[in-house]
């Protein structure tokens, strides 16, 4: 007479671990690839914010636009952003701004056509 059997072999503990394995390996990528997406929007709100400052200066100072992180004009970026402003000196006068975030590789920039639309890309 055969005895019952009290547990799993090994063979089926070892197939449950890969199987267990294979999911963790797929949810920590994308958990990895979300986190990224969420700097990068974090970069482009606040280049967005930025470029408020940058056209509430010119508004005030007859067209000219600042260089700089904006500390001076009172612009504060979000955590761990850095936000980094360059003049063209035209003419007309213009600017650009750069935005890096400590956690990613990636970098968001943005330029303005006219004073009413703005371009934000990110590599």
């Amino acid at each position: 007479m055969r005895l019952a059997r009290r547990g799993f072999t090994l063979v089926e503990l070892i197939v449950v671990l890969v199987v267990i394995g294979i999911i963790a390996s797929i949810v920590i990528a994308r958990f990895v690839s979300a986190k990224e997406r969420a700097y990068v929007a974090s970069m482009q709100s606040d280049l967005k914010n930025f470029a408020l400052y940058e056209q509430i200066y010119a508004d005030d100072n007859y067209g000219n636009y600042f260089a700089g992180d904006g500390t001076a004009q009172g612009f504060k970026p979000s955590v761990d952003i850095t936000v980094t402003a360059t003049k063209v000196t035209g003419p007309p006068p213009d600017w650009n701004a750069t935005a890096v975030h400590a956690k990613t590789s990636k970098t968001c920039t943005i330029g303005v056509a006219d004073p009413t639309t703005w371009t934000i890309v990110c590599s």
